[in-house]
């Protein structure tokens, strides 16, 4: 009868083991993508600020309206590609990231 009883504690114990390594091993997985996500975005907000930068190291630059004119024309084609295309890929990262972090906070 002792025998018995260990035999069911031990497997007791054998399957509260299996779950608790399957559920480190599901929030080692959404770790690795959480920081992965926040990995994008802080690429994203660091592309975005150098382009800001940029823009305002040329505005200042610019003194002239001929300056300006080919500031305009400059930045025509990118305004342009990012409108057919839609949102930019930084918009898309922080639209991604989130999303993500609205269904990880629902767990």
């Amino acid at each position: 009868m002792e025998l018995f009883r260990e035999r069911e504690l031990r497997e007791t114990l054998e399957k509260q083991l299996a779950v608790e390594q399957k559920n480190r091993a599901i929030i080692q997985k959404r770790l690795k993508k959480e920081k992965k996500a926040k990995r994008k975005l802080q690429e994203a907000l660091e592309f975005e600020t150098k382009r800001r930068e940029q823009a305002e190291q040329t505005l200042k630059q610019a003194t002239s309206t001929d300056s300006l004119r080919v500031l305009n024309d400059s930045l025509t084609p990118e305004i342009e590609a990012d409108r057919s295309g839609g949102r930019t890929d930084a918009e898309r990262t922080i639209q991604d990231g989130r999303l993500y972090l609205k269904t990880t906070v629902m767990y």
